[in-house]
């Protein structure tokens, strides 16, 4: 008697049903724990956004339970409602950030 080999198989997202399933594990296979910043990496951030002056930074900030990182210039720092707009006009909020590095 022959091996069918991979033919015995049903093919891969055969289904409808199984497709939503396969793309919502894929999904949740992304999500990634929000890092827990240590005292010193906060300080870190603090120095680098009081004595900001116009310099290109990269930024890793958590959202959608994703890790993401940006280049970008900051627009502005609004401490008050403790966010940062970007020169994109987008906003990340100080509880979000990761990280803060200045580009050489």
């Amino acid at each position: 008697m022959s091996e069918r080999g991979m033919k015995k198989w049903a093919p891969y997202k055969s289904l409808i049903e199984q497709e939503k399933y396969l793309k919502k594990a894929s999904q949740n296979n992304e999500k990634q724990v929000r890092p827990q910043i240590s005292s010193d990496a906060a300080e870190e951030i603090n120095e680098i956004l009081v004595n900001y002056h116009g310099e290109e930074v990269e930024i890793s900030y958590w959202r959608n339970e994703k890790i993401n990182t940006i280049s970008t210039i900051l627009s502005k720092i609004d401490s008050v409602n403790k966010k940062i707009v970007l020169s994109e006009r987008r906003t990340i909020y100080f509880k979000e950030l990761i990280s803060i590095k200045r580009k050489d």
